[in-house]
């Protein structure tokens, strides 16, 4: 856990006689001002008040916090956030320190918890063509690292191929499976193993000539063996409330210069945190289009546990029995061609 320390200057008032040093009895903290003079008054001396500053040492955690005009950041002292090339946006700590909107582009480094790559000018469009990256410098003991995809929006897959752009991520376990990401993926979340990796990580955006409105805002997070965010090995995603939804990626309403596909050579793992209380996790499609519709799951498919699910429905309901940890694995082949969309649903974890 990563701290910040700043010096608080408080007052306090002491009684002292003439230039004379301080005695003894002087070196305690005197009465407040009010009541120094009371004391004066009471006695009939002529003392003088003299202010001396005392100083304090204010520590807090280096831990998120949402900036002053909504943007993700965190805590640091107002010398540590200039140091480390952030903007200060709002207050945290309890107003001891800045909420620090660490923001990196192509060609940089990540090396902070909570620092953001984004496209150049966002939120504006980046149309340039070629290869956008940053390099990811983990903290020592770091076992895996957690993309956020606040805002992401690049050329969309052709067939289910991410054809035109691409967003890949390197440095994982090796035999990791990290899907390469395009089309529409604003607030999906990856987790990377890299417990056994020594590198290099990097974040690397390959973009086409095609003309599109991209950009893209992605939070990186480095978690140790410590961490409570910590994922279980091998699970690309995960799941912590007690109820939410969950799309394949590039599962968004189509528009004229997006489309909703399915992505090709998909084989991912969805986990779900366990909660004391709750145990069997039910589970609503709202739309399941993906393999085969006579329900031979071969090459496409969603799986609860041992279970494959695919077809073409927009209501399916499923319960995911406890009696294991409950996983969800997504599969897809190379051929896209019947353009079929993935899944929508929304589980609700039940109690024992």
């Amino acid at each position: 856990m990563l701290l910040s320390r700043v010096l608080v200057a408080a007052v306090v008032a002491v009684g002292w006689v003439g230039a004379a040093s301080l005695s003894e009895e002087d070196t305690a903290v005197a009465p407040t001002p009010a009541a120094v003079v009371a004391a004066e008054a009471a006695e009939g001396t002529d003392r003088e008040g003299k202010l001396w500053p005392m100083m304090q040492i204010v520590t807090f955690e280096n831990g998120p916090c949402e900036s002053a005009n909504g943007d993700h950041g965190v805590c640091f002292s107002q010398k540590e956030c200039e140091a480390n090339g952030g903007t200060a946006s709002g207050t945290c700590a309890k107003g001891y320190g800045v909420c620090c909107v660490l923001t990196v582009t192509c060609d940089g480094t990540i090396s902070i918890n909570g620092s953001v790559f984004q496209s150049p000018g966002f939120p504006a469009a980046y149309n340039t063509f070629g290869m956008c990256m940053v390099t990811l410098n983990p903290p020592t003991g770091t076992c895996q690292i957690l993309l956020d995809f606040i805002n992401f929006e690049l050329a969309p897959p052709l067939e289910g191929d991410c054809t035109n752009d691409t967003f890949v991520v390197m440095g994982a376990n090796q035999g990791s499976m990290i899907p390469t990401l395009c089309g529409t993926n604003t607030g999906q979340h990856i987790y990377i193993d890299v417990d056994n990796s020594e590198g290099p990580f990097k974040l690397v955006g390959t973009l086409s000539s095609l003309s599109f409105q991209r950009h893209w805002k992605v939070k990186v997070t480095f978690l140790d063996k410590f961490d409570p965010c910590l994922a279980p090995n091998r699970c690309l995603q995960y799941y912590k409330e007690t109820m939410g939804t969950i799309t394949s990626f590039n599962f968004a309403p189509p528009t004229s210069t997006t489309s909703r596909e399915m992505l090709n050579f998909q084989n991912y793992a969805i986990c779900f945190a366990y909660i004391k209380g709750f145990c069997d996790i039910g589970i609503s499609f709202s739309r399941l289009d993906l393999g085969n519709v006579n329900q031979v799951c071969d090459t496409d498919y969603v799986a609860v546990g041992s279970e494959k699910f695919c077809g073409d429905t927009t209501s399916l309901s499923v319960t995911a029995n406890a009696t294991a940890p409950i996983i969800m694995q997504v599969v897809s082949d190379d051929d896209n061609s019947n353009l079929e969309e993935g899944f929508s649903l929304s589980y609700t974890m039940m109690s024992c």
